[in-house]
């Protein structure tokens, strides 16, 4: 369980080979290309035409994918909308059934076979790809001309109140109709009074319709003074009324409607190509992602050089199958060298590896780093049950956990974490044993908890969750002390990690000779006594590792101010340590809140079972129902402050990350994963 060591590939074939060459490395699903090294002769680099032919085939294919969806969306609302109008009597209803078509993100279990099919049948799906497209025309100037006539009887509306044809106000003669309309319900009385013309006022919901006969001399008086009170004069000359014209374009829009229905339900037709195009979307990824490895090769008329990473435990067999295939090339295995940074392949076994997307969250290890899952994932396991306390809880997760972790209908990455849970779960049942937890229920004066009852003595759960803490803290700088031993910097060890281990060791030495002491006040028994040289080694580990750094700390500086000023910073930084120790309190505090919470819910059902006739029923849906949200609190308290733990307090110590992990070609898809 480490990182996996890593192998410089390096090729040289013929052109003519290429493909078969490439077929080898990607099948194999462990090789990862990178960008050749410069050559003292002159070659090309890969070409980019056939990358670019690649992204528009996927982009047309996104595009199909993504018009279904909406197409898919917006028939459902249609349905939806038809639904209610046929229960209010408004509409009959419409003969259409909807797919189950699923455009989520999960990604599709598919077989070896299935994948070929696709790639296979890609001239069929791209034409469908193509009519979609033409469909897509279609509907946009559907919308557009239903946008248009959706403007226009909003611009008709204002007049639909006054029975006239809009014709007759735009005749020659001396008498003048001119109809006008305001937002308001401002009144036109005052600038219309004194003139000699007649109107008519309509208020329709608080907007005003005005119809005004004057002679032709006023007119321009009139426009003006009702243009200066926000009216807005109609410049329609249809031959019929507005009421009439809105009548005519509604019935346009709803010929509009009925297209956009015709041609949702023909694109709606080509979903049962939904799994096809998502397949032939990553069979193209693949191309890409082999054309972007192409475009690093350097490159004659008749051979080619290629270069990658493999691991080391497959490099041979791989170099023995591109050989067998291609007789006629060149390879050479080359170690890692100084200057190079090899992607990281952390390879553990399946509990363990559950918890690298824990360690990715914070940063992936470097190449030439250690691997800090074996060893975290022992700490997140243990830190995850003490936050869930309750056996009966620990249980609902490992079945929950590993039952989804197991399944082949989810994908890796849900797997993974639902068996972070189960194991979690696990941790619970064996901490819910010791700690008497069996969904918070009060046994009374029944003892069932194995070590202690955390309601009963929570200090005792305190000391031991800093207990834990400095086992894990230690652990950290002892893990550090070892990489810069290997490092060749045994001083850096001694002065740096040596110094705070002491500490450490000095006060477990320090509370283990004060247990008799604290013994009552912790509610237990403690039948040894401690030898009084205890407490004297303490002290003198203390004084050794306090002196370490004050002397120390400032090793590197230039200077004796710089050297002095070193030591008691390096001092004050101790106090950033006991912080990290009182970190773990939230052990004790998650705990004792899921326990309490836990049992207020069970004295609420109890109260609730009490009511006659339906109490049992009742109060055991509520119980229920309080449990699983107590449950779920739980969980997510535990995953997000048991991963805090880890990266702030733990990984502090020890860990640099920044590397970068292994991403073999084959790999990245977006629809789809094999079975």
């Amino acid at each position: 369980m480490a990182i996996a060591k890593m192998s410089h590939l390096r090729l040289v074939g013929l052109r003519r080979d290429q493909n078969k060459i490439m077929d080898v490395l990607v099948s194999r699903g462990l090789f990862e290309a990178r960008a050749t090294d410069a050559v003292p002769f002159e070659l090309s680099s890969g070409e980019t035409g056939r990358y670019r032919e690649l992204k528009l085939k996927q982009s047309e294919i996104s595009f199909a994918l993504d018009f279904l969806k909406a197409r898919h969306a917006a028939m459902a609302a249609t349905l939806e909308a038809n639904k209610r109008d046929v229960n209010k009597g408004k509409a009959a209803p419409i003969e259409y059934t909807l797919s189950g078509e699923k455009y989520g993100s999960a990604r599709k279990l598919i077989t070896k076979a299935d994948f070929s099919d696709a790639a296979a049948r890609e001239y069929e799906l791209m034409q469908v790809c193509d009519d979609l497209k033409q469909l897509s025309f279609k509907l946009v100037d559907c919308l557009s001309r239903a946008a248009e006539l959706n403007s226009k009887v909003e611009q008709y509306k204002p007049y639909a109140a006054m029975p006239i044809k809009l014709s007759e106000l735009h005749r020659d003669g001396d008498i003048v109709l001119s109809m006008y309309y305001n937002r308001t319900s401002t009144k036109p009385d005052i600038a219309l009074d004194e003139l000699p013309c007649a109107y008519e006022v309509r208020d329709v919901n608080g907007n005003v319709s005005l119809l005004t006969i004057a002679r032709k001399a006023n007119a321009g008086e009139i426009d003006k003074r009702l243009a200066a009170m926000g009216y807005t004069k109609c410049v329609f000359d249809d031959d019929c009324t507005a009421e009439q014209k809105i009548e005519s374009l509604n019935g346009e829009s709803e010929d509009i409607k009925r297209q956009i229905f015709e041609l949702t339900k023909a694109a709606l037709g080509y979903e049962k190509y939904v799994t096809e195009l998502k397949i032939l979307y990553d069979v193209i990824e693949l191309d890409i992602e082999r054309s972007e490895a192409e475009q690093q090769f350097l490159k004659s008329d008749s051979m080619f050089i290629l270069e990658g990473w493999l691991p080391e435990r497959i490099a041979v067999t791989t170099v023995d199958e591109v050989k067998a295939a291609t007789p006629d090339v060149f390879i050479q295995l080359l170690a890692p060298e100084a200057k190079d940074e090899p992607p990281t392949l952390v390879e553990n076994n399946r509990a363990v590896k559950a918890y690298e997307q824990i360690t990715d969250m914070y940063s992936s290890p470097r190449y030439r780093e250690i691997d800090p899952n074996p060893i975290m994932a022992i700490f997140y396991f243990l830190f995850f049950g003490i936050m869930i306390g309750d056996a009966g809880y620990g249980l609902i997760l490992a079945i929950a956990g590993f039952v989804v972790g197991t399944s082949k209908k989810f994908d890796v990455g849900i797997k993974r974490l639902a068996l972070l849970v189960g194991m979690g779960g696990i941790s619970g049942i064996i901490w819910g044993v010791l700690f008497g937890g069996y969904f918070s229920i009060d046994f009374g004066e029944t003892q069932v908890a194995l070590l202690l009852n955390p309601l009963d003595k929570p200090l005792l759960l305190l000391v031991l969750s800093i207990g834990m803490g400095v086992v894990q803290i230690m652990t950290g700088f002892i893990i550090k002390f070892v990489a810069l031993c290997k490092e060749g910097k045994p001083f850096s060890a001694i002065f740096d990690c040596g110094s705070i281990l002491l500490l450490f060791v000095a006060l477990v030495l320090l509370v283990v000779g004060m247990l008799p002491s604290l013994a009552p006040m912790l509610g237990i028994e403690v039948n040894f006594a401690p030898p009084a040289a205890l407490n004297t080694a303490a002290i003198v580990l203390a004084l050794t590792g306090v002196a370490l750094i004050l002397i120390f700390g400032g090793r590197n500086s230039k200077n004796v101010f710089g050297k002095i000023v070193g030591g008691f910073k390096g001092l004050y930084g101790l106090v950033n340590l006991v912080s990290d120790l009182l970190s773990y309190c939230r052990l004790f505090g998650l705990c004792l809140a899921s326990c309490a919470i836990g049992l207020a819910f069970n004295s609420l059902g109890g109260i609730i079972m009490g009511i006659p006739v339906v109490g049992y029923v009742i109060g055991a849906i509520v119980l229920a129902v309080l449990h699983v949200f107590n449950l779920a609190l739980g969980v997510l308290s535990a995953y997000v402050h048991d991963a805090r733990l880890q990266f702030l307090e733990f990984y502090g110590k020890f860990y640099d990350g920044g590397g970068r992990l292994f991403a073999p070609m084959g790999a990245k898809t977006k629809y789809i994963r094999y079975n």
